[in-house]
């Protein structure tokens, strides 16, 4: 784990407290940490020819039939 140092003005730490500066800071780069790996996965998902839309249809329609089977037997033919 590294440290930084940043200057910050008087007044923004009187405002909003150096705990929530510090909270904010960690959160903005957080998201920038898990904004890359997303970035990354959407990239190998294109590159790998696979369609999120057909899976998701696929999956639901696969869930209903199951749905359909367990629940509805007697209901639906």
């Amino acid at each position: 784990m590294q440290t930084i140092q940043i200057e910050i003005q008087d007044k923004i730490l009187q405002k909003i407290g150096l705990v929530a500066v510090k909270d904010h800071i960690l959160k903005e780069i957080e998201f920038l940490y898990y904004k890359d790996a997303i970035e990354k996965i959407n990239k190998s998902l294109q590159e790998s020819g696979i369609s999120n839309e057909l899976e998701l249809e696929l999956a639901r329609q696969k869930s209903w039939e199951q749905y359909k089977n367990e629940f509805l037997k007697d209901v639906i033919k």
